[in-house]
């Protein structure tokens, strides 16, 4: 019944926005090709091509549904942007009908400047989403230097590697994937440990062209950890975690693991395991129960929410992700209202917190207002 309720209102909305963009579109280029039933229909397909992908694609994965998942991608970030900017002009109209606010060489030709508008503005958006496009393929390193003030034993350092939201998948394939461990293996890292979202939201995508294989060309002294997204929870692919363990990497759910008698890896269950399974993950407290605080403690969150419960257990360093800092601008200024950090370094007493923005994508492979990013932990152990 839920999911029946989700799809009837997200069809309704999403139908609404479409008309409203579609009549606006068609008043603006009046006597073009944009006005015209042929464009209607060009325009119905492109909307639901994602859709119709994915319907295809949970059935029967092909070069047909492939394509047609990332038709409806790249339409959907345009889509967006479209709507944003016909918001913006309509209200501007608004405005103007009460109080006059347009020069008279556009309100005297106003049919003209419609056209020259939207066509400037059509271009625009055409030439942000393309950089959008290659931003998403730009991972930046981002090099932490942190001080734990705890001593270990035969070791004074440790060379961590954090990744997060790799969404691997038919949108973020092979070529990504490969450049992801080409990037870690330079960082030549003790560690490896990833904040959830691994997989999109399609396990048998990701099996068909053995995107987790490439997990097997990381060799860091420490190992690879995983934890559950709420995106592993979407697709499933929670209910296979030996295909995650088979690929290199150890996945920990409501766990700790003491790593050769040095440090500790708190993993804890996404906080929607209950929203889609009725799931509760364990407190941090219960999860850390048998830890040895005496020593370092890293725990992996996926989503940022309730900090202080952290810095009360005495973790001393949360890694996080989900947020992808909003992904396509103006989501970060929504992100930036959710969450204490939606991104970057914070430190609340002894507990130092990153919440990445991810490496991958969810929804449409482009970025805007944020960027890929690999983090790169070089953390000093040194006693008060």
């Amino acid at each position: 019944m839920r999911v029946l309720i989700f799809i009837t209102v997200f069809t309704l909305v999403f139908g609404s926005m479409g008309f409203y963009l579609y009549n606006r579109i068609s008043h603006t280029f009046a006597g073009t090709f944009l006005a015209t039933k042929g464009f209607l229909f060009l325009y119905i397909f492109l909307l639901s091509s994602f859709i119709l992908g994915k319907i295809i694609e949970s059935n029967y994965i092909n070069f047909f549904s492939e394509t047609m998942v990332r038709i409806g991608s790249y339409t959907l970030g345009i889509f967006l942007y479209a709507l944003l900017a016909v918001l913006f002009f309509d209200i501007l109209r608004l405005i103007h009908f009460f109080i006059p606010i347009y020069p008279s060489f556009i309100s005297d030709k106003m049919e003209q400047s419609r056209l020259i508008i939207g066509t400037v503005v059509g271009v625009s958006i055409l030439i942000i989403v393309g950089f959008g496009i290659w931003n998403a393929f730009q991972p930046r390193i981002k090099t932490m230097e942190l001080t734990i003030n705890k001593k270990v034993e035969g070791m004074e350092s440790l060379n961590v590697v954090a990744i997060s939201d790799t969404h691997f998948g038919t949108l973020v394939s092979h070529r990504k994937a490969g450049k992801l461990m080409d990037a870690i293996n330079k960082l030549k890292p003790d560690l490896v440990i990833i904040a959830g979202d691994i997989i999109d939201d399609n396990i048998k995508v990701v099996k068909k062209h053995k995107l987790l294989e490439h997990f097997n060309k990381l060799t860091p002294k420490y190992g690879v950890y995983g934890i559950m997204g709420n995106h592993e929870y979407i697709g499933k692919s929670f209910t296979d975690i030996p295909y995650y363990e088979n690929n290199n990497i150890k996945m920990l759910i409501d766990s700790a693991i003491r790593i050769d008698d040095k440090f500790y890896i708190v993993g804890r269950d996404d906080i929607q395991a209950r929203s889609f399974y009725n799931r509760d993950r364990k407190s941090i407290e219960a999860i850390t129960s048998d830890v040895d605080f005496s020593k370092p403690v890293f725990l992996l969150d996926h989503q940022p929410y309730d900090l202080q419960a952290s810095m009360t257990a005495g973790i001393d360093l949360q890694f996080s992700g989900h947020t992808h800092h909003g992904q396509l601008w103006p989501f970060n200024y929504i992100t930036n209202r959710i969450f204490e950090q939606d991104w970057g370094y914070l430190q609340k007493g002894n507990t130092h917190y990153y919440v990445s923005c991810g490496y991958g994508t969810a929804g449409p492979p482009i970025r805007i207002g944020s960027h890929p990013e690999i983090v790169n932990f070089k953390i000093n152990f040194k006693e008060k």
